[in-house]
């Protein structure tokens, strides 16, 4: 009798674990995944400091590959 009760409570866990509201694409957990990429990529190098550091010969300057890791 057991059984049931099992049963229940792993359907029920495993339909909370797929939540849209928390997982899917407009989920709490997407959203905040968005966020701190773009935080990420914001303190990047801005354009024109890609040109100066990464100029032709430079490639492989510390300031150039600090850019783009």
């Amino acid at each position: 009798m057991r059984w049931l009760p099992t049963g229940v409570a792993v359907i029920f866990l495993a339909a909370l674990s797929g939540c849209p509201s928390e997982f899917g694409r407009d989920g709490r957990v997407a959203k905040a995944i968005r966020k701190d990429s773009a935080e990420l990529v914001s303190e990047r190098c801005s354009d024109e400091k890609i040109e100066e550091v990464c100029a032709e010969g430079k490639e492989e300057s510390p300031d150039c590959e600090a850019c783009f890791q």
